[in-house]
C-alpha cells in the first residue's frame, strides 16, 4: 500500500512481482519513495530489500508490475536509456567496493574517467570537492588498505555523489561501523540529502540508526509492504509485524523455523519407540 506521504514520488512501485527459484520474493509489492527525503527499507532477512535496489537500477527485471524512477518505467527501458538513468543514481555498496589497486583520489575519479571526458584540472577539482564534502580531502593519496572501515565507507560515498545524482541507494551502510564512524556516516547522509536535494533510499537493519536519519520507513515482508510511516510511528505500531520486527521477538508472522518436512521422519524415526 503506497504511503500517503509520497505525494511527489521519485520512485513508484506498483504491483511488483518477482519469482526466484520458484519462490515469490515480491508478490504485488507497492510503495512510494518521496523526492528529497531519506527513506529506509527494512524487513526480515531474505525479504528482498537488496533485490528491490537491483530492480530500481535495472539490474533485475520483475516478472510483473511497474517500477518508475523519475517517471520512467525501468523494466521497459532499452539499454541506452537504462544506462543514462543509472548515471543519475549513486550506489553505496555494503562492503564499500573500493578498487584496491587505486588510491582514494582515483577511486572517486573512476566513474568520471569511465563516463565523462573532462579536462584533468576540472576532474581534479570535482574529486577534491567530493572528498572535502565527506571530510577526506587530506586522504586523497591513501590506499584502501590504509583506511579504517568508516573512512572507506566515506570514500565510497564520495564516489557515489561524484555525478551529483538525483538518487542515492545505500545497501546496509551501517554494517561493521564503530559508534564514531556510524555517527559520521549518519551525519553525511542527512547533510548530503539536505544540502544537495538528493533522494536517499537505505536498506538497513539497525533501527536505532534509521531512527536518527530516516524521514520514512517501509517495512516489507512476505513479498509486500506490511507497514509504512515515520520511524516513531512504526516504533509505536500495534501490528504483529511491527511488534515482532522492532521488538526482536523470535516468533510471530516471521517463523523461527524455515519450512521443512516432518522432523521425526528427517531423523529416520519411522515408528513409535518400543
Amino acid at each position: 500500500m503506497p504511503t500517503a506521504a509520497a505525494a511527489d514520488a521519485l520512485v513508484e512501485v506498483r504491483d511488483l512481482t518477482t519469482m526466484l527459484s520458484g519462490k515469490a520474493v515480491f508478490a504485488g509489492l507497492s510503495l512510494d519513495i518521496p523526492r528529497g527525503k531519506v527513506t529506509a527499507i527494512m524487513g526480515p532477512s531474505g525479504t528482498g530489500k537488496t533485490t528491490l535496489l537491483k530492480h530500481i537500477t535495472g539490474q533485475m527485471r520483475p516478472d510483473r508490475g511497474v517500477l518508475r524512477v523519475d517517471g520512467q518505467n525501468v523494466p521497459a527501458l532499452g539499454r541506452e536509456a537504462l544506462y543514462a538513468l543509472r548515471e543519475r543514481i549513486g550506489y553505496l555498496f555494503q562492503n564499500s567496493a573500493l578498487l584496491t589497486d587505486y588510491d582514494v583520489f582515483e577511486n572517486v575519479a573512476f566513474p568520471l574517467r569511465q563516463h565523462a571526458r573532462l579536462p584533468e584540472v576540472l576532474l581534479r577539482n570535482i574529486v577534491l570537492t567530493k572528498l572535502q564534502a565527506v571530510g577526506l580531502r587530506g586522504a586523497a593519496r591513501l590506499m584502501p588498505s590504509e583506511l579504517s572501515g568508516g573512512m572507506a565507507r566515506r570514500v565510497a560515498l564520495a564516489r557515489a555523489i561524484v555525478f551529483d545524482p538525483m538518487l542515492i541507494l545505500y545497501d546496509e551502510p551501517f554494517v561493521g561501523l564503530d559508534p564514531i564512524a556510524l555517527n559520521q556516516v549518519l551525519k553525511l547522509i542527512r547533510t548530503l540529502n539536505r544540502t544537495l536535494g538528493i533522494t536517499s533510499i537505505l536498506v538497513a537493519h539497525e533501527f536505532a540508526a534509521v531512527r536518527q536519519v530516516a524521514d520514512l520507513v517501509h517495512l516489507i515482508a512476505n513479498g509486500q509492504c506490511v507497514a509504512s510511516g515515520t520511524p516513531e510511528q512504526l516504533a509505536r505500531g500495534e501490528s504483529d509485524w511491527t511488534r515482532q520486527f522492532f521488538g526482536g521477538d523470535a516468533d510471530g508472522p516471521v517463523p523461527f523455523q524455515y519450512p521443512a518436512g516432518d522432523y521425526a521422519t528427517a531423523l529416520g524415526f519411522t515408528g513409535a519407540a518400543a
